[in-house]
């Protein structure tokens, strides 16, 4: 399994000299593509992250979780999930972050942390995925797609509620 990697490159350069490909100019064709890539993603990503920074330090996290408790108890979700719900479709790090404190908190085995468990792995990182690839379509029809990717993870957090209880109450 080791040796994986070093004979895949070994194939690829081989390949490449075969077919008469000027590997070296190749590689730094396509590093330049990739910087290029990078380029135009930097400000996006450094926006998204800038304000979900901003948003959880400002304590406006905790405020919009307590104002959504009355509806997250008549939904039956647990209001320790709701931090998690809402990062995670702005960031993969701080909701493992937050899946983390739960289940520091409540446990792996607790209710909360199974939930957790499941939703951080049941859900997309949503407005990093339409950041990096949306700019690239012009931005036509991103509403749409940003509309149908919320709701497919809101009812990603109701289902993980809904099988959670009933697999393990």
């Amino acid at each position: 399994m080791k040796a994986l990697l070093p004979i895949l490159v070994f194939f690829v350069f081989g390949y490449a000299l075969i077919r008469k490909r000027p590997v070296f100019s190749d590689f730094c064709a396509g590093v330049a593509d990739g910087l290029q890539t990078c380029r135009g993603l930097f400000p996006t990503l450094l926006f998204m992250l800038v304000s979900l920074s901003v948003f959880r330090a400002s304590g406006a996290m905790e405020g919009l979780a307590m104002l959504m408790e009355p509806l997250c108890s008549l939904l039956c979700i647990p209001s320790s999930l709701l931090p998690l719900a809402l990062v995670r479709p702005l960031s993969g790090g701080g909701a493992l972050t937050l899946c983390e404190s739960l289940l520091q908190t409540y446990g792996a085995e607790s209710a909360i942390g199974r939930m957790a468990s499941v939703l951080c792995a049941s859900t997309e990182t949503t407005f990093y995925t339409l950041g990096v690839y949306l700019p690239d379509g012009g931005g036509k029809g991103s509403g749409k797609v940003l509309f149908c990717a919320l709701v497919c993870d809101l009812f990603v957090v109701f289902f993980t509620v809904f099988v959670c209880n009933f697999l393990y109450n």
